[in-house]
């Protein structure tokens, strides 16, 4: 990702975005089908996939005002899986989650995301790979319970919802004929609420 231009990073938006669809989906269907490891590894890399949104927004804003991009930092941070997760954590309490003055529960939520994100992480690896701790070992079947995979599915839809929300407002490849609120438009594809031009 080296000096991009605006329309290209508008472009790299709407692909993944589309991604994370996709594996969103994907997680969805292994779930019905018993596959509750991978399913949770699936919905987990939606999240990160989304997460890399708002690091290329970033940059974007950077071009905007005509002040230089550390592409570096940016690819650094594009690719570090628990900044993506963060990325995301952060992007869905500011876009997903009920602003709460009395009681602060949005901020909570966050604090407590924040708190387990290096966890999350190992966790999205237990879901792929056999490995041992203290001469135990830890498959991926044993790993993730039905109870992990649904979660991590429903997080992923709420995050595409959230993001959705943000790059119909934001990007111009995202168009809406109207723009109700999320809760109310989006169903179980998003994508397929907003119209999307592909140039």
């Amino acid at each position: 990702m080296d000096k991009l231009s605006i329309k290209e990073l508008n472009t790299l938006r709407l692909a993944i975005f589309l991604n994370a669809e996709s594996l969103h989906k994907e997680a969805k269907l292994l779930y019905e089908n018993g596959h509750y490891a991978r399913s949770f590894l699936l919905a987990h890399f939606a999240c990160e996939e989304l997460g890399k949104l708002p690091i290329i927004v970033g940059a974007l804003g950077q071009l905007a005002k005509n002040e230089k991009v550390d592409w570096k930092k940016v690819m650094r941070r594009f690719r570090d899986h628990k900044t993506k997760v963060d990325s995301d954590d952060f992007h869905h309490y500011v876009f997903g989650i009920d602003l709460d003055l009395v009681n602060d529960a949005d901020l909570k939520w966050l604090e407590a995301a924040n708190a387990v994100s290096a966890e999350r992480v190992q966790h999205k690896n237990h879901s792929t790979y056999v490995d041992i701790r203290e001469s135990k070992i830890i498959a991926p079947l044993d790993a993730v319970s039905q109870k992990d995979a649904n979660a991590t599915i429903e997080r992923a839809f709420n995050s595409l919802k959230a993001h959705w929300g943000s790059e119909c407002l934001t990007n111009p490849l995202f168009q809406t004929a109207q723009k109700p609120t999320v809760s109310e438009t989006v169903s179980e594809s998003p994508s397929e609420q907003c119209k999307i031009q592909a140039s």
